[in-house]
Order: C-alpha cells, then structure tokens, then sequence
C-alpha cells in the first residue's frame, strides 16, 4: 500500500559529505519540489569565489537586486518559471543561504553556510530523485539522510548484556533474571494466505502501525525493517505526542518463522526490548507471539514508570489483535505474565 501523496519528511545531507553531492543534493531537491515550490530566497553572496558556471546567473541575480531598489541581498525566484529555475540552480550550492517556500507557506528548501547545511522536506519520490542526482555526481545515496535518523545515531541501547534476549528465532524462550518478562500467543487463522499477510506485516512495523503508532521515518512500500535500522516510534496520549527511540535488533525471515525484536535506545520510556514472532506449524496454523523484557527507564523516566506499565498493557492487548484477520476470534494461550 503506497503513502498519501501529501507525506513528507525531512532529509539533511550527511556532515562531511563530497562537495559534488553536496550541490547535487541541493540542485536535485531544486528540480524535484519544483512544481510545488512558489518562492525560493537565495541570498546573492558567497564565502568563495562564485564558479564560472555561475557568472552569468550571479549578474541577472544582480541586474534584478539593483532594479528593486531594495537593501536585501537576497534575490526572489519562481523555480516553476525555467529562467528563474537555471539561476536557483546555479546561485543555489553556493550562497551563503537560501530558501524555499511551498505554496502553502511552508518552508521546505533550506541551504546555510554555502553549501555545506542543507536539509529538504520530500516525499519518497522526491527523496528517489535527489538520491538519483546524487549518484549521477558519483555521489553515495545514503548520504542523503532522513532528519529524524541522524538524530537517532549518538543514543545507546539500552538493554545492555541482555541484548538479543528476546530471542525471536528460538521456540523456547528463557528470559534472563532481573527483568519484568511478558509472553503470550494468539492463534491468527491457518493457511497460506494467513501467513503471507501476517508474516509481511510483522516485518514492516505492521503490529505498531495497526495498534496506534507510526514510524518516523517510514519505510518504503514494500520494503522490510532491517537489523540495525533506528527509527522513532511515535504513540498519541490524549493531546500529546511520545516519541520512543528505537533500534532493530534482530529480524527472521524463514519458511515458518517471521519476527521482529527492537531494543529501547537512550530517551525511551523504558528500558529492555520487544520481540513480535509469526510463526506456523506443519498443519499450517499461524500465531503471533508477543515476548517483552521492561526496566524503568533512564533519568525523568523512572517516575512516572508505574503509569507507564498501565499502558504498556494497553498496548500489549492491541498489539496481539493487531494481525487477527476481522473474521478470526482472538484464542490467546497464556504461556507467561508480566
């Protein structure tokens, strides 16, 4: 299932990144918000030599500042129009700043310091086509960064010598001593396509995203978690916003098993990990197991960690309806309480 069109998230290019996917970054992010883009400012100043390839575009920049009369240094540019759009395009890598405003008035195009700060807010097809620009300099793509990711990179898990103790590939789980520990199965129906669906959404933060929650950044349509990814995992309580950071721990993808385990970085409510595991059997009966393993969280956090448990099971009941089909009831067998 594709996004709405109207998704966007902010993107940054990577500190220390080449000087050509730098200014290809900014020029691909230029062409690819161009038709919703109603203003770009750029500031007609650079700490450098400005390049011959952008002379010409430096004194109509110039020629225009002059007939407004005004004491602004930045030039006005309507990117939808191609004369305007070739001077943002080379003004742009190499001014001190500029931006852009969509037509709704929100910023969306945003470049510091000559370059070398930029961050754009794209769909993912947007994203796809500054991600191609970038490779066409003989750039990386993944130097072009969800904003929410780079935030995500200096926390520390949490779960410390326990990490990977859900253990999602094993049948039979032991969890470790000194943790509040939780497990429990519920039967999702039997047949192939129970397992196709069940198993597709597991790994792609389905259980979550189907009890409340969304993932910043998103996924791809189509594409699973992967070990290693860090994502915010973000809840509504009543008017405000809580924001779990989080890292994959391990994902399975087999024959007959399908699981997921995350672990709390540094900043989440709780300290541990959680694992959710489809599985089927040789008769083709499907189930989803839910394990956890909880502490109080770091700092502020172990206050209100009494009221955080009270959730916690909220959301547990959710999550093991999240993958019954509408037509299945709901037989959960208690293997472990909390």
């Amino acid at each position: 299932m594709s996004r709405p069109a109207a998704s966007h998230t902010w993107f940054v290019v990577r500190d220390h990144a080449p000087r050509a996917t730098v200014e290809a970054a900014i020029q691909g992010a230029l062409r690819a918000q161009r038709l919703r883009l109603a203003l770009v400012e750029i500031d007609v100043f650079s700490d450098d030599e400005w390049p011959p390839g952008a002379q010409d575009a430096v004194r109509e920049a110039e020629r225009r500042l002059a007939a407004r009369r005004g004491s602004s240094s930045a030039v006005a540019l309507d990117p939808r129009d191609d004369e305007d759009l070739d001077i943002a395009l080379a003004l742009a890598p190499h001014s001190i700043g500029g931006s852009g405003i969509s037509a709704r008035g929100d910023l969306v195009w945003d470049v510091n310091d000559t370059g070398t700060s930029a961050a754009f807010r794209l769909t993912l097809g947007e994203a796809d086509v500054v991600r191609s620009a970038i490779e066409h300099a003989g750039g990386c793509v993944d130097d072009l960064t969800p904003l929410a990711e780079r935030r995500l990179r200096r926390r520390t898990l949490t779960s410390g010598g326990a990490l990977g103790a859900t253990a999602p590939a094993a049948e039979d789980w032991r969890p470790p001593e000194g943790w509040r520990a939780f497990e429990r199965t519920v039967h999702l129906g039997v047949g192939p396509q129970v397992w196709d669906d069940a198993s597709e959404a597991v790994l792609s933060w389905g259980v979550k995203t189907r009890s409340g929650f969304a993932v910043d950044p998103p996924l791809e349509p189509g594409v699973p978690a992967r070990r290693g990814q860090r994502s915010w995992l973000v809840a509504g309580v009543g008017p405000f916003r809580v924001r779990e950071p989080i890292e994959v721990v391990d994902v399975i993808a087999t024959e007959r098993r399908a699981a997921l385990s995350y672990g709390a970085l540094e900043g989440h409510p709780v300290t541990g990990e959680e694992a959710f595991i489809v599985h089927r059997d040789d008769d083709g009966c499907v189930s989803m197991t839910l394990r956890s393993l909880t502490r109080p969280g770091r700092g502020l956090w172990r206050v209100p960690f009494p009221v955080i448990l009270v959730a916690q099971r909220l959301y547990r009941r959710r999550y093991l309806r999240a993958l019954v089909p509408a037509a299945s009831g709901a037989d959960q067998r208690d293997s472990a309480s909390g």
